[in-house]
Parts: structure tokens; C-alpha cells; sequence
């Protein structure tokens, strides 16, 4: 999780806020912006549905350390990345794993 932090360099009161000019807490106005993984886009998104589910830590479940890939299709690519595992609870399904092939 990487956050960004975002300060004002204008006080509130439309001056400049050079140093000991008005220098105010209240005049700087922080932005967190959080990056999101794939797996935890995904988890959002079904949140969104009513459906509770949560994403996992990449790599903390035993499901996502098989190694995938696929001869059966001429045209596919031999192996997929892992992507991320979201667990759904009070489901029929227990877990949606992301890959992407390669």
C-alpha cells in the first residue's frame, strides 16, 4: 500500500505562505491517494455487489504458488502470472484468483 502526500503551497487566504508569513496549519490541505493492486480493485468491485470478500496478501496462500500453463491451446501463452486471490465469504465460491497471461 503506497500513499502521496499532497501539500498546499497557497495559504487559505489566497497569499502566498512564504516561511513566518501566516504560517497556519489550517491553510495546508493534505491528499492520500491510495494505489490499489489488481486483486484489491477486484475485491472493491464485488464489494460494490453486496458480496463480502476481502483480498489477500499476494503470495500468503498455498493456491497461488502453482506454477500454470497450458499446451491444450495452440494459440494461448504457455504461462499465466499470478495476479492476486480474493477470498469470498458466505458463497458458493471461496476464492477468485487473477492471472495474466504472459
Amino acid at each position: 500500500m503506497r500513499f502521496v502526500e499532497h501539500n498546499s503551497t497557497q495559504s487559505a487566504h489566497g497569499g502566498s505562505n512564504k516561511r513566518g508569513e501566516h504560517d497556519h496549519e489550517e491553510d495546508v490541505d493534505p491528499i492520500l491517494i491510495k494505489k490499489l493492486s489488481a486483486h484489491e480493485k477486484m475485491a472493491e468491485e464485488i464489494k460494490k455487489n453486496q458480496i463480502d470478500c476481502e483480498a489477500l496478501e499476494l503470495g500468503s496462500h498455498r493456491l497461488e504458488r502453482k506454477q500454470y500453463f497450458s499446451e491444450t491451446f495452440s494459440m494461448s501463452p504457455k504461462f499465466v502470472t499470478n495476479k492476486g486471490l480474493v477470498k469470498i465469504k458466505g458463497q458458493n465460491i471461496d476464492f477468485v484468483q487473477l492471472l495474466q497471461r504472459n
